[in-house]
């Protein structure tokens, strides 16, 4: 069995959502993590967030 995880987030930092710390949360019990990634503004950490995770499981999606 695969299990996969899924998540929606635009200016996550921004907003002072913990969007690193939700998707931690779940990275022991899922085999990939995929994350829908909205267009962020300009002064938005969001992404970088995420890729301080630095784990393979999470896949990201650009979408608008």
């Amino acid at each position: 069995m695969f299990i996969s995880g899924f998540s929606m987030v635009r200016n996550a930092v921004k907003l002072y959502y913990p969007v690193k710390e939700s998707i931690e949360s779940i990275l022991p019990i899922v085999d990939e993590f995929v994350i829908a990634l909205g267009n962020c503004d300009d002064d938005d950490q969001t992404l970088e967030e995420i890729k301080k995770i630095n784990s393979n499981k999470i896949k990201i999606i650009h979408t608008k």
